[in-house]
């Protein structure tokens, strides 16, 4: 890949068709993790684990011009996607044959990009909160969708609790923030009103180059 910013576009319920066409506008490389493919259909790259994701998907994503990558083996023999395997830990993975997961599609993602050769990565969608009022245990989603299209089919809803405190997700916020001090990678939080600004400010997409 040559040198150039990657735009990382996850699913959080601040994502925009605009924000995606300006990032394409600038000339941004786009690397899409599950439904974000549905506003950047072009995307040089779909990352999606779950093969219950891929099934549901796969006639409505099958026939896009991106590499599709998953660390789920079976999903891949099934789909011809391409693998790369996957361990949880903090930072990202040195080892070229393998990403960390951080447990969250969107961290995948930042993996693949880095995978990918990219040292700047600019974060769409990366709200890493829900509702305040969202309660994992209970099953409820409550006051705020999770995801810029509202909720996926019940059989594929995850429900994380432990790692959701007052809607942040705690877990994952210091995951960036030890990607951010690794050093390997420039992030860059194009996401407005993201939990990501207590680690990262704020950036106008429109200012990322």
């Amino acid at each position: 890949m040559q040198s150039k910013t990657v735009c990382c576009i996850a699913t959080g319920p601040s994502l925009t068709q605009q924000q995606v066409d300006t990032a394409r506008a600038k000339g941004l490389w786009l690397f899409v993790c599950n439904n974000a493919y549905q506003l950047a259909p072009d995307a040089e790259l779909l990352y999606a684990v779950n093969l219950a994701w891929w099934d549901h998907y796969w006639t409505q994503v099958k026939d896009l011009p991106c590499e599709k990558w998953t660390t789920n083996r079976e999903a891949a023999d099934k789909y011809g996607l391409n693998w790369i395997a996957e361990r949880n830990a903090d930072g990202l993975s040195t080892d070229p044959g393998m990403i960390h997961h951080g447990h969250g599609s969107g961290f995948s993602l930042v993996s693949m990009a880095h995978k990918k050769g990219a040292t700047r990565i600019a974060l769409l969608g990366y709200d890493l909160k829900y509702a305040p009022d969202y309660d994992g245990r209970a099953r409820s989603a409550g006051s705020g969708p999770r995801h810029f299209f509202g909720e996926y089919p019940s059989s594929m809803q995850h429900w994380p609790s432990v790692q959701v405190k007052d809607g942040v997700h705690v877990e994952l916020l210091r995951l960036y923030q030890s990607v951010r001090d690794q050093g390997l990678v420039e992030l860059i939080n194009c996401t407005p009103g993201s939990a990501l600004e207590s680690i990262l400010p704020y950036t106008e997409l429109a200012d990322v180059h």
